[in-house]
């Protein structure tokens, strides 16, 4: 999703000379001639400045700049704005001398976000702007606008999620009981739409793949084979578990989606994947890889967490039951130190550090003891002493719950099931899990400490975080 950005220099010009409370300098610079040639080696080096601090940054796009001169009459005339309008505006971002004025009214005209530069300007215009409803942004150098942007892209890739969610029962699950239930106040306040479709018409879509769709699933299943470091399930197993990716993604571009959901427990009970042989934990991790959020048993809560990981950090992140490590779950030879906490869930994926890389070494296992139903693992214990941030939204969907810890250890990358993961250490296991108990239990994490991105992103969509 790209972000379009339309730059504006202003700068005041003075119509004659004159010296006064506001003016200061020798004459020849006092006149109008000076301004005209200042203003014009200003903008150019803006210019240049913006080449430099947004190279390579494709997913923003700067929009041919404009210069506005704003004379001491102190006006703003239709015929300016209309050089500032352009096609696919998100935002304007302006610098200059003294550009509160026309700043203000930009952004009024237009109902786009306004970030302005300059000590005196950016505060100016920004708590101008913000006291009357506007969104807008300071920065006290060109290079501050980076960061600014990135989250507004970030704000912009979150308002285009359309979740594809299927439904079996209930819109939420009842594993989930701490799942976001107001919906629609995430579509109202950030744009994220819904689609809801049977849960037996999504499993008739499994069954009535064409005979290309059929193919497509065998060379998903062939090409994960042959890329496996270890398979534990055989080919016709894997075959089945890909047959649900390709009709999740049939569904995704019939109904213009891209993030999906859909509840494990209330499709388990009907006993129809049992006999079909499938699961969709290799359907999550495939759809992450490819950045499509996706999120095990109708967790909204996990799936937002998701949204705002995958736009903050390019990634392809784990989801995971979490919790307080117990004594019997920690691996023999591993200090328990006290503060160790267990993550486990049977969706990593190659791109868990980000989707730009290469893909990470992997396995295939099954999950059920029938040996059926694929799932892929990951060596945790590459990374060990990496930083990791686990992120939840809490059941309002109003704050968010960042901790840090530190890997430790993997566990049971072999073991048949769902319980493959990794424990983390934290600074505080009482202190986490208190804080946990106002969000739930399963958390998104991801590779680094993201927790001062994660704010900056709550300030531009409206959403706290509490770090631990």
């Amino acid at each position: 999703m790209t972000l379009h950005v339309k730059p504006v220099y202003v700068h005041l010009v003075h119509r004659s000379a004159y010296m006064g409370p506001c003016r200061g300098g020798s004459w020849d610079q006092l006149e109008r001639s000076y301004d005209e040639m200042m203003a014009a080696e200003n903008f150019e080096k803006m210019k240049e400045n913006l080449a430099r601090v947004y190279k390579d940054q494709p997913e923003i796009h700067l929009q041919e700049p404009v210069y506005l001169e704003f004379l001491d009459e102190f006006i703003v005339r239709d015929a300016q704005l209309d050089l500032v309008k352009d096609e696919d505006t998100d935002v304007f971002l302006l610098d200059g001398l003294m550009g509160q004025h026309l700043a203000v009214n930009i952004a009024r005209r237009f109902k786009k976000p306004m970030c302005s530069v300059g000590c005196c300007t950016s505060t100016d215009v920004t708590a101008c702007l913000r006291a009357a409803g506007f969104e807008a942004y300071g920065s006290i150098d060109l290079e501050g606008t980076l960061p600014v942007m990135k989250m507004l892209q970030c704000k912009k890739t979150i308002s285009h999620t359309r979740v594809l969610s299927v439904l079996k029962g209930d819109i939420c699950s009842k594993g989930v009981e701490s799942n976001i239930r107001d919906l629609d106040r995430l579509t109202n306040e950030w744009g994220i739409g819904f689609k809801f479709v049977n849960a037996e018409d999504f499993l008739q879509e499994i069954t009535d793949l064409t005979e290309e769709e059929s193919l497509q699933a065998e060379a998903v299943a062939d090409d994960l084979m042959s890329k496996a470091e270890v398979c534990y399930i055989q080919r016709d197993m894997l075959i089945r578990s890909a047959r649900v990716y390709v009709a999740a993604k049939k569904l995704l571009a019939r109904y213009e989606c891209n993030a999906f959901t859909l509840p494990c427990f209330e499709i388990c009970a009907t006993g129809r994947i049992n006999a079909e042989k499938y699961t969709w934990c290799l359907t999550h991790s495939l759809l992450k890889e490819e950045g499509i959020p996706s999120a095990c048993e109708s967790d909204y809560n996990a799936l937002l967490s998701m949204i705002v990981v995958m736009a903050v950090a390019g990634n392809a992140p784990h989801m995971a039951n979490t919790h307080p490590a117990l004594p019997h779950e920690i691996p023999a030879g591993v200090a328990d130190t006290g503060n160790l906490v267990k993550m486990y869930h049977a969706v990593p994926t190659r791109h868990m550090k980000s989707r730009s890389g290469e893909p990470a070494p992997f396995g295939l296992q099954c999950f059920t003891e029938d040996k059926w139903g694929a799932t892929m693992r990951y060596h945790y214990n590459l990374d060990i002493g990496e930083t990791v941030t686990m992120v939840r939204f809490n059941p309002q969907g109003t704050k968010l719950l960042a901790a840090k810890g530190v890997i430790v250890t993997e566990t049971d990358y072999d073991k048949i099931g769902c319980d493959t993961g990794l424990l983390v250490s934290v600074e505080n296991k009482g202190k986490f899990f208190k804080a946990q108990c106002n969000y739930g239990h399963h958390m998104t994490w991801a590779y680094g400490d993201i927790a001062d991105q994660l704010e900056d992103l709550g300030d531009t969509l409206g959403f706290q975080v509490e770090r631990v």
